[in-house]
């Protein structure tokens, strides 16, 4: 007993009552007003004659009406039983069997209407052919006309009302479109049934008229003409609103979500809640937004493998094996004393020490405007000014040279850094299947040989005249000449240059 109330309670909490009113509600709106038609509107002998005490009609009317409400809900809760117990405990039961049957909802709810009223209007039409044949003629096409328009309106009900229950059915996986009628179809059905069938009724009251089953004169069929009209606004109005809504709604969700990737929600999804093509377009929006998360996930990783700024050149152009002549400036940086450091440490410690070395180096070289090109075991080479042109590149990379010097000054590891500028070739290097971009010059060399005579260096940066000559004026400022030396592998002197001291650069 508990358990059970525990299941009310429950079900109390869910959509399910308002969707069992709602049906429930529409189908018994309409059995009244048909009864209310015939018994009031038609101008017929017989049913001036009729009763409800006569061969017992109305008890058998309330008699079978209790019976089909109470039916019916029973026949639906058995047919809903899956679903029920699926929201209760969606790791017991088939995901791909609630999908089918929650798409199928609308469609089973629509036949199980279908076969109440169909039921009723057999005995009801038995019932007063005993009486005249006329009479359970009129009957039989009245009821069976407003049978056709609830069942149009009880499935525009149950599509709009189970959409909560669909979305979370098909969260994960979207059906194939052919488990609810296309919209095309849909809106044809709505049109004919519920504007259609009214008009069709008055068209049919003069033709019964005509072949003599009133006995009034055709100007007494006006207030029933006049109330099919009012019917057919309503139900048309009714029926076109629901259809409107269960296709414009689903678009609106689309734009809006359109709007949040254009603000830069990535990972914006529309609920899927429709088996037609309007289920198709939620699903493929959803597809599309996994797809471009993929790619984005791809090009940040494609970014942080080869840099953001070659990464976004790869991806605009065809990259193509050479290169161009380009004026840049190098920073090459290396690690002092990484072999006796890693003979003193673990290699988890020796990794996480390089880490934290290169996430300063790589975020000073990005604020100042470079690129890392390469990693080198211990070693890192920064480019400014390719692939991505920069104006007073020399500045740039002697502004992240100083500040590389105040940013690893607290690192237990320590580098020697050496800044160069020149024409370089920059572009693709390697074979067909495998190339990288990369720079190569003198300029290149010049850094790494600076780099090596850094290390021995009081402030452990160094650069040439060349470059500093090529810089702006403001960070010429924070530089001084040194002597000329002869580089490695070269055969004319090298005149260097060291940053000053900070605090004599803040007096300048």
């Amino acid at each position: 007993m508990k358990r059970l109330w525990r299941g009310l309670t429950w079900l109390m909490r869910t959509s399910w009552p308002l969707y069992a009113a709602s049906v429930l509600g529409t189908n018994v709106v309409g059995a009244i007003a048909i009864m209310l038609f015939v018994r009031y509107l038609l101008p017929m002998r017989e049913v001036e004659e009729l009763s409800l005490d006569h061969m017992g009609l109305g008890l058998i009317g309330v008699i079978y009406f209790a019976l089909a409400v109470v039916i019916g809900l029973i026949v639906t809760l058995l047919l809903f039983r899956p679903v029920l117990e699926w929201q209760l405990s969606p790791d017991d039961h088939d995901p791909n069997m609630v999908r089918n049957l929650v798409l199928r909802l609308p469609v089973l709810q629509t036949g199980i209407v279908v076969a109440v009223w169909l039921v009723g209007i057999a005995i009801i039409t038995f019932v007063a052919s005993r009486l005249s044949w006329q009479l359970a003629l009129v009957i039989f096409v009245a009821t069976l006309l407003t049978c056709f328009v609830m069942a149009v309106l009880t499935y525009l009900q149950a599509e709009r009302l189970v959409r909560p229950v669909a979305a979370e059915a098909l969260a994960r996986r979207f059906e194939d479109s052919t488990l609810e009628p296309p919209i095309k179809q849909r809106l044809y059905m709505t049109w004919l049934v519920t504007s259609g069938v009214p008009l069709l009724g008055i068209l049919l009251l003069f033709v019964a008229q005509a072949r003599g089953f009133f006995t009034h004169t055709p100007g007494e069929l006006i207030p029933a003409a006049l109330v099919l009209t009012i019917a057919a606004l309503i139900t048309g109005f009714v029926g076109t609103a629901f259809s409107v809504m269960n296709v414009v709604d689903p678009i609106k969700e689309l734009q809006d979500a359109i709007n949040r990737v254009r603000r830069g929600e990535r990972n914006t999804q529309v609920d899927i809640y429709d088996g037609s093509e309007i289920g198709v377009l939620q699903a493929g929006f959803n597809e599309m937004m996994r797809g471009l998360n993929e790619r984005q996930r791809v090009r940040d990783i494609f970014g942080r493998y080869v840099g953001a700024e070659v990464a976004q050149k790869a991806l605009e152009e065809k990259p193509e094996l050479g290169g161009e002549d380009r004026r840049v400036a190098v920073l090459f940086i290396d690690v002092i004393g990484s072999t006796t450091f890693a003979v003193d440490h673990t290699p988890e410690e020796v990794v996480a020490e390089l880490n934290r070395f290169f996430e300063i180096v790589v975020e000073v070289v990005h604020e100042n405007k470079g690129i890392i090109n390469k990693f080198q075991g211990d070693a890192a080479l920064a480019v400014f000014g390719a692939p991505v042109s920069l104006h007073d590149a020399a500045s740039h990379a002697l502004q992240a040279a100083r500040e590389l010097t105040d940013e690893l000054a607290g690192l237990e590891l320590q580098a020697g850094i050496g800044v160069a500028s020149g024409h370089v070739v920059a572009g693709h290097i390697g074979g067909s299947d495998r190339f990288e971009y990369t720079v190569i010059g003198d300029a290149v060399n010049a850094a790494a040989r600076l780099t090596e005579l850094a290390k021995d260096t009081p402030g452990k940066v160094l650069t040439n005249a060349a470059t500093l000559r090529a810089a702006n004026e403001v960070e010429q400022q924070r530089w001084t000449l040194m002597k000329s030396v002869e580089l490695r592998g070269r055969n004319k002197m090298t005149q260097l240059a060291r940053p000053v001291r900070s605090t004599l650069a803040d007096r300048s």
